[in-house]
């Protein structure tokens, strides 16, 4: 999505659902080319409200801002960008930074993917048919993924022990940790730290794998991982 705002043409109220609404095809979407004209707060607010819009939306994969000073801008005289013309950082600087550090909420439900790398781990084999019956059991495992300074990738595999038709994970966070990310799974969410995957048949030595991405705070703890089957 190219993205280029002004007063008359103004940051839709609805921007995180147009994007939604194209990643939910199963594509990757990245917000390319932004500058929004104005200054002060209300600039400041714009550039706020696109940064949380790409962050909630999982396959919201990139922000590109389109030059670095006022001055070098295109349309310098709307003063569109995130430093004035002498290199000073402006209010929509801070309101970028202070966003991108709080992280995004993934949204319940949602198709998401990853905005960063995709799980290391994938399914050893898929059932092509259910297994006629259920009745065994699952293990969940955990590898951490790639690392940064604020945020962590976790890849799970979910092995059935003797044949299931359907299985449940609950990945379980410490404080104050949230998950912005979900890939190659549905996800809900029925408290802020705890996060319920479920899928479908396997049959028995089979398995299949999910991943994430944990905002850490400052806790790198790895989450525990429980999985129960049917």
């Amino acid at each position: 999505f190219q993205a280029h705002f002004n007063s008359g043409n103004p940051v839709p109220s609805n921007y995180d659902t147009t994007l939604r609404n194209f990643a939910n095809l199963g594509v990757d979407v990245q917000i390319t080319e932004l500058d929004i004209e104005g200054s002060g707060s209300s600039q400041a607010q714009q550039y706020q409200g696109v940064v949380q819009a790409c962050l909630s939306v999982a396959r919201c994969t990139g922000i590109t801002v389109w030059g670095v000073r006022d001055s070098d801008s295109w349309r310098a005289s709307g003063t569109p960008l995130l430093f004035d013309g002498s290199g000073n950082k402006k209010q929509a600087y801070t309101s970028v930074l202070n966003q991108l550090n709080s992280g995004g909420t993934p949204v319940p439900g949602e198709t998401t993917g990853n905005p960063t790398q995709n799980p290391t781990g994938n399914p050893t084999s898929n059932p092509t048919t259910p297994p006629p019956t259920g009745g065994g059991s699952c293990t969940a495992s955990y590898s951490e993924g790639q690392k940064w300074n604020d945020r962590f990738n976790g890849n799970v595999t979910i092995r059935a022990n003797g044949n299931i038709s359907s299985w449940t994970a609950t990945v379980q966070l410490q404080n104050p940790q949230l998950i912005s990310a979900v890939w190659g799974a549905q996800a809900s969410w029925p408290a802020q730290r705890t996060m319920v995957v479920t899928g479908g048949a396997l049959g028995s030595g089979q398995s299949t794998s999910f991943g994430f991405t944990v905002n850490h705070g400052g806790n790198w703890t790895w989450p525990s991982i429980s999985c129960s089957a049917s």
